[in-house]
């Protein structure tokens, strides 16, 4: 039985200095599977504690607590001594208030954000919502298994292989839901368009998802969906657009619902493609430093023309920099809901025994420098519609979109944003 076991005996967890060489992002834990992030490489000391762990005047609370545990708990021997550490260690980052960003991460998480963020990772293929309290499949990804397995827009995960989601939160779904290539997962499903209690069983895959997907609209509209930051998404987006200008586009609809964020430098260089050289996309503020601007870089692909912004509570991190950008020069109308409300730049630090420090280290403001931080960004035409609403996106085949196919779909906030961007009433019964 292990008793009196110190917390001093446990093995040290500060970063070394490999874990500066990590990229910054701007991500957050709201739609999808992962977190959000920011951009650049920062390299630094490897400490500078403004003061030391153990002279913190509640260490010796911390300290009491494992020892109460090791000599009295009932079922000690049941205990894996790691869990407690990293509890330990996600109950000080949560404290912080960085809700939704700033996180700890053991090594499979950690691994599983890296992999997130070369826009691939093992697991069934949706996209969640936390809004309610609850996983709420707002999509699911085109041709993965949970799509072909049955699962909708609007389906709540009640269960993961037998453990209640209630409570849960959004990194510890994650962690079930991901997992090796080729097992099983078997889901709970509250659906309730129809009030059934479902199953699904449905085999983990290698999500492989686009990161940027458009169609052609009627009226020479392209509707242009920016799914993640993740690395090549500028790459991409340019890719799209000069297949939309060829297919003969007038206007951009740039769909960013629930899109949680990613790397900061691609979201400068998504931003840039809508807002002209030297306009302001965001200010950039380190701990005890003043603000600087973060301007659009040359060569954008869309600077002029018309163009609409859709966002909704799922909108995160660098798609809320992309929007702050486009509506502080005023490249066009945001059609939604309020964006999520980060306010922090993350920057990943990796620790000794493969877990990750993702930390806020600086802040980031809209340009004119007001934050947006836990109250997002108002869209200029506010439109909400239900969470089970299937939202239209286009497919990586990159197929057009009719009007009836517009008609015939719930997706009120596309509709809007087709009148806004078109001058017209084509859809009169939008509200």
């Amino acid at each position: 039985m292990r008793r009196n076991r110190s917390l001093e005996d446990q093995p040290r967890r500060s970063p070394s200095m490999g874990s500066f060489q990590r990229i910054v992002i701007a991500f957050a834990l709201v739609a999808s599977f992962a977190l959000g992030l920011g951009v650049d490489r920062f390299s630094g000391p490897e400490t500078d504690a403004a003061s030391s762990f153990q002279d913190a005047p509640n260490y010796t609370t911390l300290e009491e607590t494992w020892n109460l545990i090791q000599d009295n708990y009932v079922a000690i021997d049941d205990v894996n001594e790691s869990d407690l550490i990293y509890g330990a260690a996600t109950g000080m980052v949560e404290a912080l208030g960085d809700t939704g960003h700033s996180n700890f991460q053991t090594p499979q998480q950690a691994k599983q954000f890296d992999q997130i963020l070369q826009g691939e990772f093992v697991g069934i293929g949706v996209s969640l919502d936390y809004s309610t309290g609850n996983p709420v499949t707002s999509y699911t990804f085109e041709g993965s298994p949970a799509q072909e397995a049955g699962i909708r827009s609007g389906d709540v995960i009640t269960s993961i292989d037998g453990t209640i989601t209630a409570g849960l939160k959004p990194e510890e779904i994650q962690s079930l839901l991901i997992g090796d290539e080729g097992e099983d997962v078997t889901l709970g499903i509250s659906r309730p368009t129809t009030g059934e209690s479902l199953e699904f069983t449905v085999t983990r895959a290698v999500i492989e998802y686009p990161l940027v997907t458009y169609a052609m609209l009627p009226n020479d509209v392209a509707l242009i969906n920016v799914s993640q930051y993740a690395t090549g998404v500028t790459n991409e987006l340019k890719s799209a657009i000069r297949a939309v200008k060829r297919e003969g586009a007038t206007a951009i609809i740039l769909d960013l619902r629930n899109n949680g964020g990613g790397l900061v430098f691609e979201a400068i260089g998504v931003a840039s493609q809508f807002v002209p050289e030297g306009n302001a996309l965001y200010l950039y503020e380190e701990r005890d430093a003043d603000p600087r601007q973060v301007n659009a870089v040359p060569n954008g692909l869309w600077t002029e023309e018309p163009l609409v912004v859709l966002m909704n509570n799922n909108t995160a991190s660098s798609s809320e920099m992309t929007i702050g950008g486009i509506m502080a020069a005023d490249r066009g109308k945001s059609v939604g809901e309020a964006t999520f409300g980060t306010g922090t730049i993350l920057t990943p630090f990796d620790l000794e025994d493969g877990s990750s420090l993702v930390l806020g280290t600086a802040k980031w403001l809209l340009p004119d420098g007001s934050s947006a931080w836990h109250v997002g960004i108002q869209p200029d035409v506010p439109v909400s519609q239900p969470i089970d609403t299937e939202l239209v996106v286009p497919s990586s085949d990159n197929d057009a979109i009719t009007l009836d196919d517009l008609e015939a779909s719930s997706d009120q906030q596309l509709k809007i944003a087709f009148n806004t961007v078109t001058g017209t009433d084509t859809f009169p019964d939008t509200k």
